[in-house]
């Protein structure tokens, strides 16, 4: 083993072999076996590497390494401790104030949608990022409602302890009658087994990756709200490259990173399929009852766009306003 390549090992990282002129690091908040990094990482990696005849080479720093931290992701990148950086605005809560106004609900109907959106607006989510590039923000596939009882509608959750990810959501809880209960993800499974919680809310692709439909029986795919992610380059590491591998990290990201939609459905669609052989009932909304609860919930989310979202209200509002108005040109 090479000393370059016993460096990684130790570090639990992952790279492309090879001397190259820029040796870039890319920390990410998700295991090297997800598909974040297998589908879109790894093949864009390799991308950037053969267009630039070798002269770039990135290696990964994933979950469990030094750099692998959610928490902190952004912060990696703006430093320059890591040369880029994959993770999701709404861990830490508060810190990226602008991007997770598109994950109130009902929203977005679709990760595709969504992804769409935030593309056609990246500019005006600069203000949270910065110090970095965006090289690309993209969204999950909107949430379902998960429980342990059997469930119709959204009004079937009122009197539930209910697993909440997000204040907004929070507050879509309280307004049916549900109590939230705020919890990380890998605590779900053993909160419901314990009776600690009904339920939770959640979209399919962790549901799968936490195996929460051995505990969670009833699934109403309800496409309440979706989680954002974003992937960026530090500026300055950036604005010190060759305009033309500047060229070829734009131009690869944009290239590969427009499969987000397809790849957050398809792993949903694998938790669904799980769910199902396992027996579970997933009950389906329509788009017409969605539209209800957008209305229904629209009081709720003026109160956190004026209250809670941490910007001025009316600039909170203009700024969601327009995602509304940009999803609109996406579906």
């Amino acid at each position: 083993m090479t000393t370059g390549a016993a460096v990684a090992a130790i570090a639990g990282s992952t790279g492309i072999a090879g001397a190259a002129e820029y040796e870039l690091k890319m920390s990410s908040m998700f295991p090297s076996t997800h598909f974040v990094q297998t589908l879109a990482l790894e093949p864009w990696a390799e991308k950037i590497e053969e267009r630039s005849d070798g002269r770039i080479n990135v290696t990964f720093f994933s979950a469990g390494s030094s750099f692998g931290d959610a928490t902190r992701q952004f912060d990696q990148v703006r430093t320059g401790v890591v040369d880029f950086s994959v993770g999701i605005p709404a861990i830490p809560r508060g810190r990226h104030q602008r991007i997770v106004l598109v994950e109130l609900p009902f929203t977005v109907p679709d990760a595709e949608v969504g992804t769409c959106a935030l593309m056609k607006m990246k500019d005006r989510f600069q203000p949270d990022f910065p110090g970095a590039h965006i090289l690309s923000l993209t969204v999950t596939e909107p949430s379902a409602a998960h429980t342990v009882d059997e469930i119709e509608t959204l009004d079937d959750l009122a009197g539930m302890r209910m697993r909440t990810p997000t204040p907004a959501i929070t507050a879509m809880l309280e307004e049916i009658g549900a109590t939230p209960v705020g919890m990380p993800p890998t605590e779900i499974y053993e909160s419901v087994e314990r009776g600690v919680v009904d339920g939770n809310i959640m979209p399919w692709g962790p549901v799968g990756a936490f195996k929460l439909h051995e505990v969670l029986n009833y699934h109403l795919d309800a496409k309440i709200n979706p989680v954002s992610m974003y992937i960026l380059m530090n500026q300055d590491r950036y604005d010190a490259m060759p305009e033309d591998l500047q060229a070829i990290i734009d131009e690869t990201s944009d290239e590969v990173f427009a499969n987000w939609g397809k790849w957050w459905a398809e792993t949903d669609q694998q938790a669904i399929d799980a769910a199902k052989e396992a027996g579970n009932t997933i009950i389906p909304m329509s788009d017409e009852d969605r539209a209800a609860w957008r209305d229904r919930l629209q009081p709720v989310i003026n109160t956190y766009l004026e209250e809670t979202s941490g910007l001025p209200g009316e600039d909170a509002k203009a700024l969601y306003s327009d995602i509304r108005e940009t999803v609109k040109t996406c579906d």
